[in-house]
């Protein structure tokens, strides 16, 4: 710009330049490109003032990917009458992005013309302005009393955040040489969660600590470094990261854990004043552990001095149980122990307050520790709550034997308890199954007494019904006694009749859930169907053939039926038989149903109906 004007002349010599821009055609696609510059453009943009003037598209080339589509955006929709202000970053020569600032209005359609000035240090304060803040915040959550794990979490998410990283970790080395990632917080949900605690390598542990101790932090701009021991590269690569930054805690002059930033793409250039907030960080933790080892050493050496009651207090602090005490008054002087937990109490939550103003809706409570002011033991399970308590009140006496008060230890047993229970209705259970059982037993026994014309036929009718009492046994065993499937009742049960050239039963119809008692009396009447049907029916001869057919009523039943076909010719009349007997007995009374048995000349049918719900 040979002719400039005095004005533009001097105006050259702020830090402030002139940047205008022109919508042009190219390759068909609408590009904003330079239009003239004022000659400070080397010293705002970082690039040749004759390259941006002589090579109108090298401005639009050089933003950062991430920012160019907003700039064209702001470009296109700013408008004649309005004024805008937008920041990008923009790379210099030296292949380094800078913070512009363009303070633009429209002149026409496709010009526009504005104030452009390097942003980058303005920006820059801003970022370390945040990340102070940021530093500051995780300090605090670092140095709150309370769960300890939990500040580390918000401490890690809280300057992770402001540091612009995808991964934080805390990692602590150990007196035997060993170092465990324990901490970790992430911000991409692209980014897997390790299983922690999780060890890192001895190589790589060796290697870090050496580093923290010399350098006091360790900042890697990329894996690609070649001065990485291949243990650790091969270890920063399995986790996928690219550029980490690494900060010691120091305690007591050692390094006994430190904070890894991580990124997982691209190169990261870690700034001094990063570096320095996240050591400032860093050693406030390590100082806040400093103290609390201060603290517990003080505490040790008050312990000796302390009375029984203090290390009581110590002990069940630890322990689940409650230690309390009681003066004369009934005012708490003692409370104590991990189990006030279970009552949503704090240790000393209730000392110096009345047990009678406390416990006025628990009469048991009160019961028992008067009896104690008086002079008796006393124990007792106490239901305060949800809770079940196992306590024992115990009279403390002064040396001239007269009672100054009561102490007492409670222990919470709501788990137990409830086992207890359990089991005492699960024995009630067994009790019950077993009784059921034995009658069953002996019912048989003498059912299979009555036409039996031997002893041979005896023996072998009184096993084929004790077999399908272990049938009905061993499917409900399956479902834990809640019911048996009726497909497999008659599969189970009718198993010892399907051996054969052919397979003479056949099975139609929909599977049904039976609920648990009338698993056993079903198994017995398909084994006297069964039994019929090999000595009288459709299995005595070759020939023959059992259909055995489910359906589901209307009326919430199952209905069963039992048709035999192609056996031997059937009498006309039958005469009633102890296994007739049996089958009603047990649709009938067992099974809450009804039962039809018909002899045809081709076999018999039978049908079944019993209710699918327990009533």
């Amino acid at each position: 710009m040979s002719d400039q004007t005095p004005e533009l002349v001097a105006f050259s010599k702020l830090t402030i330049g002139l940047h205008s821009l022109v919508l042009s055609e190219k390759a068909k696609q609408s590009e904003w490109m330079t239009a003239s510059i004022t000659d400070n453009g080397l010293k705002i943009f970082g690039v040749s003032i004759t390259d941006l003037r002589g090579q109108a598209e090298l401005w639009v080339g050089r933003i950062h990917p991430s920012d160019i589509d907003a700039v064209i955006a702001a470009l296109s929709e700013t408008d004649e009458s309005t004024e805008r202000t937008i920041f990008y970053r923009f790379r210099d020569a030296n292949d380094r992005y800078r913070w512009i600032e363009f303070r633009f209005s429209k002149i026409s359609d496709q010009t526009v013309v504005g104030f452009v000035s390097d942003g980058t240090q303005n920006r820059a304060n801003e970022y370390f302005s945040r990340l102070h803040i940021a530093g500051r915040t995780s300090l605090a959550s670092l140095l709150e009393s309370g769960d300890i794990n939990a500040n580390i979490n918000s401490f890690l998410k809280t300057l992770g955040s402001a540091l612009a990283v995808d991964r934080a970790r805390l990692v602590r080395f150990r007196t035997d040489g060993r170092a465990f990632i324990t901490h970790e917080w992430i911000r991409r949900d692209n980014v897997g969660n390790i299983e922690l605690p999780t060890q890192i390598p001895e190589e790589a542990v060796a290697w870090w600590k050496e580093k923290l101790d010399k350098e006091g932090s360790i900042a890697i701009e990329s894996s690609d470094r070649t001065d990485l021991p291949k243990g650790v590269a091969d270890a920063i690569a399995e986790c996928s990261v690219n550029a980490i930054l690494a900060v010691p805690a120091v305690i007591n002059g050692t390094v006994e854990a430190f904070a890894c930033f991580e990124i997982m793409d691209g190169i990261r250039h870690w700034l001094p004043n990063e570096i320095l907030e996240a050591t400032v960080v860093l050693n406030g933790y390590a100082r806040s552990i400093e103290r609390r080892i201060e603290d517990r050493e003080q505490a040790a050496e008050e312990f000796k001095l302390r009375s029984s009651e203090e290390r009581y207090r110590l002990i069940t602090s630890h322990s689940p149980v409650v230690l309390f005490g009681i003066d004369t008054n009934g005012t708490f002087t003692l409370s104590e122990g991990r189990g006030l937990g279970s009552m949503g109490a704090r240790a000393g939550d209730v000392v110096g307050r009345s047990m009678y103003e406390l416990y006025r809706n628990y009469p048991e409570v009160l019961e028992h520790a008067n009896l104690a002011l008086a002079g008796e033991e006393s124990h007792a399970r106490i239901k305060i709550g949800d809770q079940i308590f196992e306590t024992w009140f115990t009279p403390v006496k002064d040396d001239d034997q007269m009672i100054v008060g009561v102490s007492g230890v409670s222990v919470d047993i709501t788990r137990r308890h409830e086992l207890e229970e359990q089991q005492l209705i699960m024995m009630r259970e067994l009790d019950h199954r077993v009784k059921n059982n034995i009658a069953s037993v002996m019912s048989l026994v003498e059912l299979s007494k009555q036409g039996a014309a031997s002893v041979q036929e005896y023996a072998k009718t009184l096993n084929g019904r004790l077999h399908a009492l272990a049938v009905a046994h061993s499917t409900l065993a399956k479902s834990h006694w809640s019911g048996a499937w009726l497909r497999d009742i008659l599969q189970l049960t009718l198993q010892p009749y399907m051996a054969g050239p052919r397979n003479q039963i056949q099975f139609e119809g929909p599977d049904v859930e039976l609920f648990g008692v009338l698993a056993r009396p079903m198994c017995m009447v398909i084994h006297e169907l069964a039994t019929n049907a090999m000595k009288h029916g459709a299995l005595k001869v070759d020939s023959g053939n059992v259909l055995v057919s489910t359906r589901i009523l209307s009326d919430e039943k199952v209905h069963l039926s039992w048709i035999e076909t192609d056996g031997p010719e059937m009498p006309t009349e039958r005469i009633p038989s102890t296994g007739t007997s049996l089958l009603e007995g047990l649709v009938s009374h067992e099974m809450n149903g009804t039962i039809s048995i018909d002899f045809k000349k081709s076999g018999l049918h039978c049908v079944i109906k019993v209710p699918l719900n327990e009533s």
